[in-house]
């Protein structure tokens, strides 16, 4: 069942400065960003900078008692030579990964890939996988069985990990083409942040939205535009089903040389990989602090997008480095091509012909992966990591929810990975646990029948993300 939204005061819509370099800054922007991580009572916690540290180095910490969460930031060095791996399927990101992490008494807590083959929602930590080149997060607690310890608290002790990327590992994978594979050259810049506290019912969070549009909206619009508060209000309302209360949402203004650039942005997988694409360079014009990154783009093209679909949202990595706002991950990218598509059917519910409704749905959505979830069912609603790691959000099983003339195309039965029967709306909102969620937040296609829904445990997960803050 779906949770109940907490209540909120109405966020506070500021508009910010024009932000950026005044001329294109010259080559490809790699930086490492200092953590902005400042707990908040009744959460207390710290931000342990280890330095740049090579791969294969084995790192130990220190948990203080209470300790109920935590996340490893690891920042590529500009000059590693190593940002892609070759994969059999072609390049993916070389997205650093703290692997093994052992618990006191010298128990092994998280590795990558689960020698046991545990169901996600079984696994301490579930990781994203090659999504973000040279610049990830690993953070605790993100499945059920990870909330559960949480609640209960974390042993006291010496931890460690060991400093590692998807290169190194990629040895352990039948798809590796790499030559490189197993290579230890790179180095990363590691933060550890610690968390104690419990998991919060409440929690607030602040949004930053970078404007990089032609169409002349500024962010001098923002407090008193009807359609940009409609979408900030949506968003809210979607935010608050999770638990989190929205406070400060700012606005800024980007160079007119960026708006230029970035106001088309390709998404996809060339994309994603590269460090150096518009995608990935636009998220180092994020301001520093603790902030959730949302830009605001003209419209997206998708390079990967099946025929006839629209992508409108695209996020950096799940999650993201969150405090360390500037990366090549660190934010998310929406389309705000039908913000003037309004009138009569922005009102009360959902409704896919409201401009602005889209837009926020999209905001959330991207803003949950920014804080750690994961799609509940992916689109070929197949089995293992094409769930979540949550048990109490419903599933899409393809071969139990497809219509008949189509489920014999289902990637469980003679579907291939490039022709399968998708999980859609009409066949996942039936409420049911395996043939439901296309209500929710997450679900990874919006339709008619998306209402923001968030399940209990989804909401426990992003009010543990460092950036939001307990109420």
């Amino acid at each position: 069942m779906p949770a109940a939204a907490v209540t909120c005061s109405a966020p506070t819509i500021v508009a910010g400065p024009t932000i950026g370099p005044a001329n294109p800054p010259t080559g490809c922007q790699k930086p490492t960003i200092a953590s902005s991580y400042a707990p908040v009572l009744p959460a207390i916690g710290q931000a342990i900078h280890m330095g740049v540290r090579n791969v294969g180095e084995q790192l130990t910490v220190q948990f203080p008692a209470g300790t109920s969460g935590f996340s490893v930031i690891s920042q590529g060095a500009a000059a590693n030579p190593y940002f892609q791996v070759q994969l059999a399927s072609g390049a993916a990101a070389n997205a650093p990964l703290p692997t093994p992490i052992g618990s006191p008494n010298n128990a092994t807590f998280f590795t990558y890939p689960d020698p046991g083959v545990n169901a996600p929602s079984d696994r301490n930590i579930l990781w994203s996988g090659p999504l973000s080149p040279g610049f990830a997060a690993v953070t605790f607690p993100n499945t059920t069985a990870a909330l559960a310890q949480a609640d209960a608290g974390l042993p006291t002790g010496t931890w460690s990990f060991t400093v590692s990327d998807l290169l190194r590992e990629c040895g352990n994978f039948s798809d590796c083409n790499d030559p490189h594979r197993g290579s230890t050259a790179n180095v990363y810049d590691i933060t550890v942040l610690t968390r104690s506290g419990g998991i919060p019912a409440k929690g607030a969070l602040d949004v930053a939205i970078y404007l990089a549009t032609t169409t002349g909206l500024k962010a001098s619009d923002a407090p008193t535009d009807p359609d940009l508060n409609w979408v900030v209000q949506r968003f809210a309302a979607d935010m608050a089903r999770g638990g989190i209360c929205l406070q400060t949402v700012t606005f800024y203004n980007l160079p007119t040389w960026a708006e230029n650039r970035y106001a088309v942005t390709t998404v996809g997988t060339a994309a994603i990989v590269d460090p150096c694409s518009d995608y990935r360079q636009m998220f180092t014009l994020a301001q520093p602090g603790n902030t959730v990154n949302l830009f605001f783009v003209d419209q997206l093209d998708d390079s990967d997008g099946p025929p006839g679909s629209v992508t409108i949202g695209f996020d950096g990595a799940i999650p993201a480095p969150t405090t360390t706002s500037g990366t090549v991950a660190g934010g998310a990218v929406a389309s705000m091509a039908d913000l003037r598509m309004a009138g009569a059917a922005c009102s009360g519910s959902f409704n896919l012909n409201c401009g602005p409704d889209v837009i926020a749905e999209t905001a959330a959505h991207e803003s949950g992966h920014t804080l750690g979830l994961f799609h509940p069912s992916e689109s070929d609603g197949s089995s293992g990591d094409s769930f979540d790691g949550l048990v109490d959000t419903p599933q899409c099983v393809c071969e139990v929810c497809a219509s008949s003339s189509t489920i014999s195309n289902c990637l469980n039965n003679s579907g291939t990975s490039s022709n399968f029967t998708q999980v859609e709306g009409d066949v996942c909102h039936s409420g049911t646990q395996v043939c439901g969620g296309a209500d929710y937040l997450m679900f990874w296609q919006l339709t008619g029948f998306s209402a923001g829904n968030v399940s209990p445990q989804e909401g426990q997960v992003m009010r543990m993300n460092p950036v939001v803050r307990p109420l």
